[in-house]
């Protein structure tokens, strides 16, 4: 099996931000309601974040090892913004999971009011709701700033080893170029 070549790296990063764009999407335009039903959306998005970090551990250090890879100018660059945007997706979880911890369960804790009493029910996802979609906002900040960077690195790559078409003084510009070779123009030919 052939090594990866920096341009597939590049490839591997632009899908990462693709799914980190929609996965951003998701979380941005999700509003948590404490109870059951947060669990249940919170859940998924918890398990898609860390199936996006999961991806972007397997390119780092395939990357940093890979000497097609860091044999090129800028590749210390790109994998310090890459070991960033893993952190942002990391801290993105962490706030999943903040929110996850802020919800407000029926169960009754010793001590506290009675949970089943409708009075106290609304009063402890009052306290939750704001505290909750803070955490899911912050997540998808973080998110967004992960799904930034990928194709940032991508870009970067792509510069570095895609080979430039250069032209030199000796190419002829092509005919249609040059206003006197335009059909129409009255000015002689010449060939």
């Amino acid at each position: 099996m052939a090594r990866p070549t920096p341009l597939d790296y590049a490839e591997t990063l632009r899908a990462a931000a693709q799914s980190l764009e929609q996965h951003h999407a998701l979380v941005r335009d999700t509003r948590l309601e404490p109870g059951l039903v947060a669990q249940l959306q919170l859940g998924p998005l918890l398990r898609s974040t860390f199936s996006l970090a999961e991806t972007l551990m397997d390119e780092l250090p395939a990357m940093s090892t890979s000497t097609a890879f860091t044999s090129t100018t800028g590749s210390r660059q790109s994998l310090t913004t890459l070991a960033a945007a893993l952190a942002s997706i990391t801290d993105a979880a962490a706030e999943l999971g903040f929110a996850l911890g802020e919800n407000a369960h029926p169960g009754k804790a010793q001590g506290t009011p009675d949970p089943d009493d409708d009075t106290v029910w609304t009063a402890l996802c009052d306290q939750a709701r704001p505290r909750m979609n803070e955490h899911l906002h912050n997540a998808a900040h973080q998110l967004e700033l992960a799904s930034i960077s990928c194709p940032y690195i991508a870009g970067a790559i792509e510069r570095r080893n895609t080979p430039t078409q250069r032209r030199t003084s000796q190419t002829p510009a092509p005919a249609h170029a040059s206003p006197a070779n335009a059909a129409g123009s009255g000015a002689p030919r010449t060939r």
